[in-house]
């Protein structure tokens, strides 16, 4: 991280300049380098500077430690009065006033060209970059000295000091996801609009299951009353958990497409200035929990009171929520993958596919015999409608087959903890995977 100032002290009086140089010393003791033009500066504002850079012509006459210009112009045949400015004496020699510094025998004098012809020559290979000497305490070696020792020692320290400087890991999460909060709040059209549009699918789907007031499963009943049963239903409730699915990705993908695909340049600009960047990747993922929550409270409030499965609102609530979070996950690898413009059309398509991979058609009983199950559960909509189905189906084993109907649909009954938790991993997953896409493609760019 570099800052670059054009006459800070310019319009200041002497103290004023004064206090702006010892505040940037400071902060470049931090490990930002600052780069700062200054005319004419005091004697104790130019003892301040750790490097020089002086500039006749428009070409270089030296560059080097502070510490070593005055020897430097000295060996050159200059003289530097006692009690006298140093940096007005150098500004005299490097603008072609330096004859009355110089003695009558001395080539230099006021020929600025000279200056910059023997520092090209042999000046830039001097003891102006003794820090360039191979060996420390080297005796071979006579432009090493204290002074470039201790400059070895202050670029060592300055090392360590940028590992530790800025703000915790902690709080620069924590900043993040201020800030992405308080994006939202500024931005609230588009909060309240994916508020909306969760309300309304859960809204569709429960009206599509309005119609058989609650009865989604109906069954063979237990010996020895199996010749009374009726045309049994194993289709409806699976086929509400896939429904679901579906609606949650069309809800939820667009959305989570535009939670990262908008500020990737601005994740390049902040990590290329030194913070965190996996900080900056886990605040924008925790502003998005208060999205996530609501839009799926709102969608499970509408499925519970116009569907009225036999769930409980609270189980109903967590596979939503998981479900909700392993979309807003596949969205930010979508984010990474391709451009904004065209990625949350390809996340709804995704996530119409993930819910299609539901187990309920083709059924998992079927893709079992295709020995393909294991690619069916790479997909979170297999685990989110068997939990559904677990719920719904559960409640009934004293009256019906449970079993039977289990093995003919090819789910696993009484899973109900695995199955949100796997949502949870898969969703996990998609978080990290899209984090690495994240800072690979940055170096990329590079």
């Amino acid at each position: 991280m570099a800052i670059f100032l054009d006459e800070p002290t310019s319009g200041l009086d002497a103290t004023s300049a004064a206090s702006i140089m010892r505040l940037l010393k400071a902060i470049s003791r931090l490990g930002v380098t600052v780069i700062a033009i200054v005319h004419q500066p005091r004697e104790d504002i130019f003892v301040a500077f750790d490097q020089l850079l002086l500039l006749a012509k428009g070409s270089q006459v030296y560059a080097g430690a502070t510490e070593d210009v005055v020897p430097y112009f000295e060996d050159l045949g200059y003289q530097f009065p006692l009690r006298s400015n140093p940096a007005d004496i150098i500004m005299d020699v490097i603008t072609g006033n330096g004859k009355q510094y110089c003695s009558e025998s001395e080539k230099f004098g006021s020929d600025t060209d000279l200056l910059i012809k023997f520092w090209y020559e042999r000046g830039r290979f001097g003891k102006s970059n003794k820090r360039l000497s191979v060996a420390v305490g080297d005796p071979s070696n006579p432009r090493l000295s204290l002074s470039s020792i201790q400059s070895m020692e202050r670029d060592q320290s300055l090392h360590e000091t940028m590992k530790t400087r800025g703000a915790s890991w902690y709080a620069q999460v924590y900043y993040c996801a201020k800030r992405a909060l308080l994006q939202q709040v500024r931005n609230r059209t588009s909060f309240f609009f994916e508020i909306f549009v969760a309300t309304l699918a859960g809204l569709v789907i429960g009206l599509s299951a309005y119609s058989s007031k609650g009865s989604l499963f109906s069954g063979i009943y237990h010996p020895p009353f199996t010749q009374m049963s009726s045309a049994v239903d194993y289709k409806s409730a699976p086929q509400l958990g896939l429904l679901s699915a579906m609606a949650i990705g069309l809800a939820s993908s667009a959305p989570g497409v535009w939670v990262f695909g908008e500020e990737v340049l601005m994740f390049q600009r902040e990590s290329s200035s030194g913070h965190s960047k996996s900080a900056y990747y886990v605040g924008k993922v925790l502003s998005t929990f208060p999205r996530i929550t609501l839009a799926a409270l709102h969608y499970t409030v509408m499925i519970g009171v116009l569907a009225t499965p036999l769930i409980s609102f609270q189980d109903m609530y967590a596979a939503n929520l998981l479900y909700f979070y392993a979309i807003y996950g596949l969205s930010s690898v979508v984010s990474m993958l391709v451009k904004r413009e065209d990625g949350p059309l390809l996340a709804v398509l995704l996530s119409l596919v993930l819910g299609v991979l539901g187990g309920v058609a083709p059924p998992l009983s079927k893709v079992k015999e295709w020995h393909m199950e294991w690619f069916w559960r790479l997909s979170p909509g297999v685990w989110f409608t068997e939990a559904y189905w677990t719920r719904m189906v559960s409640p009934m084993a004293y009256l019906w087959d449970v079993e039977l109907a289990t093995q003919t649909i090819g789910f696993n009954l009484g899973d109900f903890g695995k199955d949100l938790a796997l949502i949870f991993v898969i969703g996990t997953f998609y978080r990290v995977l899209a984090y690495a896409l994240l800072v690979l493609f940055r170096k990329r760019r590079r």
